[in-house]
């Protein structure tokens, strides 16, 4: 098998696990709000009094879960027991929301999942191919957890939703029919070449003087989508070429056992990272300060993430944040590893690329659409449940 299939087939694998994880968290979710609406109901059919708020269904592309919001809302409760059943559940703790989703196993078992398939899946992969084809299978999860949830959780394929997937594929075929097939490095002395003329220190100290800016603007007021969108997706970028960095040098030195570190490389030069010394528990200062910054990238994407999906729906922020990511991230891989092959591949590339990216922002949104609108079954019963007369009366 050529090194590209054998990359293709890692990213794939890797986001198959990640989707089933997704589903698998989906699942202990919808557990969670059962579980706590069941409280809820023997509590108000005890006769209690009761301000509640309902959640609704809250999709992501990379974690198709329920958004349990009502876990920040309060029940407050009548001072009387009123026929209440001794030793339920309503009579013992306060119904003040689901429990915490960690203490759920099957969604704990599925975050397992999502990293182990972004670790031994897409980093592999990434040591094999260009960002520019492993960052959009990306997209592979979310079909993936789709169409577990129909099969095993009950949830209805649309017509949207076959819609959407058809466009997705032929989206993500295009990526992969440009996207460059060699690998940045075939042995430990190309790596190092590779690697010192790259100029990652300079490409991520740009990268972080921007952060820095768009960091402040955000601080001070200048909020927006597209900002938020723009901070997560440039750590995200930092975070795969760093990871592509490392998984490079893990698959070389198994080969070539003297090969340097890259950081080593990146900041003392070939000659230089050959007689490095380490510093603090067998790392050196590069070394160190390329840990930090990796867990830096990873933290930094992760918070703006929560932060614009506080502020906006999972349908605006998801098929933007898709695109940008994809866009810098495949900026970022050209610049660092020079993958293209002059200026007539470029314009090829960029050409079909853009298609590509854009037919699978399309077709997510209908994936996005159909899923704002179909909720859990137990969620609609519920609201039903609350929309009836007979609730408002006891209620009260």
């Amino acid at each position: 098998m050529s090194s590209y299939l054998f990359g293709l087939s890692a990213a794939l694998l890797g986001n198959i696990v990640i989707g089933t994880g997704q589903c698998l968290q989906k699942y202990g979710l919808n557990k969670l709000q059962r579980e706590w609406e069941n409280t809820r109901a023997l509590y108000l059919e005890g006769g209690g009094s009761s301000s509640t708020s309902i959640t609704g269904a809250s999709s992501s592309m990379y974690a198709t879960t329920v958004d349990i919001r009502a876990r920040g809302s309060s029940v407050s409760h009548g001072t009387g027991n009123h026929g209440i059943i001794a030793g339920s559940p309503a009579t013992t703790k306060k119904t003040d929301g689901p429990r915490p989703r960690y203490t759920s196993a099957a969604w704990v078992t599925g975050l397992l999942l999502n990293y182990s398939g972004e670790m031994f899946g897409n980093s592999v992969a990434l040591s094999y191919l260009s960002a520019s084809a492993v960052a959009p299978l990306g997209i592979v999860s979310v079909v993936v957890s789709v169409l577990l949830a129909s099969r095993f959780l009950g949830e209805r394929i649309t017509a949207q939703q076959r819609y959407g997937f058809t466009i997705i594929s032929l989206g993500v075929a295009c990526v992969l029919l440009v996207a460059p097939r060699r690998s940045a490095a075939a042995d430990a002395v190309q790596f190092v070449e590779v690697v010192s003329q790259s100029g990652v220190l300079k490409v991520f100290g740009g990268l972080y003087v921007v952060q820095a800016a768009l960091i402040t603007l955000i601080r001070r007021g200048h909020r927006s989508l597209f900002m938020y969108v723009l901070v997560a997706a440039i750590f995200g970028s930092m975070n795969v070429m760093a990871s592509k960095m490392l998984t490079m040098f893990v698959r070389l030195k198994l080969a070539f056992s003297g090969i340097p570190n890259p950081a080593d490389v990146a900041f003392y030069g070939a000659s230089g990272a050959a007689v490095a010394r380490p510093l603090l528990l067998g790392l050196t200062l590069p070394q160190m300060i390329a840990a930090a910054c990796l867990a830096l990238s990873v933290v930094g994407q992760e918070s703006f993430r929560q932060q614009a999906l506080g502020s906006y729906s999972a349908m605006e922020f998801q098929p933007v944040f898709f695109a940008t990511y994809n866009v810098v991230a495949t900026l970022t891989g050209l610049v660092l590893f020079r993958e293209l092959d002059g200026l007539a591949h470029a314009a090829v590339f960029f050409s079909v690329f853009a298609i590509g990216i854009a037919l699978v922002v399309y077709g997510s949104r209908f994936l996005q659409k159909a899923r704002a609108v179909e909720l859990p079954s137990h969620i609609r019963l519920q609201t039903d449940h609350m929309r009836s007369p007979g609730y408002h009366t006891k209620s009260q």
